[in-house]
């Protein structure tokens, strides 16, 4: 009988420290890495700062384009001086007018400046060529020399507007101090 008690004692022994390892094991786990959120993608520093650099010009941009087809103007500096030719500029705000233009047509203002009217009609020409070149029909676009970003308002009515808006006195709030100091000298932020 002690030859078997002996050997119960050794499988309990063996028993033992296999649980023991086991239990240590568990929390330490696989070495592998573990698995990346599918949402999330690492980038090189180069192709981050990249996004980063449209996602700040985007805003500005939409202004641009959106200050061009407001204004539906041409002038001088849209074309190279003394020539009916388009400057970088001008082929730029052309282009966002011809895709304004082309669902429903509508007029540009081609300022005359100090041309002539031989090269104002030359201009006149270029800019119709190039718009027609788009796929926009002669007959639903208008080349005027109306002010810039359409009639606008009346003298008179503007006066009444900035003096209306003029009446309307500013709320006056308590002044505050932005970044107060401690009795020390140091900064809190602002922070109470």
């Amino acid at each position: 009988m002690t030859a078997v008690s002996a050997l119960r004692s050794s499988l309990h022994v063996q028993c033992g420290l296999a649980i023991l390892c086991l239990a240590m094991l568990a929390p330490v786990g696989c070495s592998s890495e573990p698995k990346k959120d599918p949402d999330r993608r690492e980038l090189a520093d180069d192709k981050q700062y990249e996004l980063d650099q449209q996602f700040v010009r985007e805003p500005f941009t939409d202004q641009m384009r959106l200050g061009v087809i407001r204004q539906r103007s041409l002038g001088e500096e849209h074309f190279l001086p003394g020539s009916s030719s388009l400057s970088p500029l001008g082929r730029r705000d052309l282009t966002i007018l011809a895709e304004a233009l082309r669902d429903d047509g509508g007029s540009i203002a081609v300022r005359r400046g100090q041309a002539d009217d031989a090269l104002y009609d030359a201009r006149i020409g270029e800019v119709r060529r190039r718009l027609e070149a788009t796929g926009i029909a002669r007959a639903r676009i208008v080349l005027n020399q109306a002010p810039a970003g359409g009639t606008g308002v009346a003298t008179s009515a503007a006066f009444l507007i900035r003096e209306k808006i003029n009446s309307v006195p500013l709320p006056q709030g308590q002044p505050q101090e932005l970044n107060p100091r401690d009795v020390n000298g140091s900064s809190n932020g602002g922070m109470p």
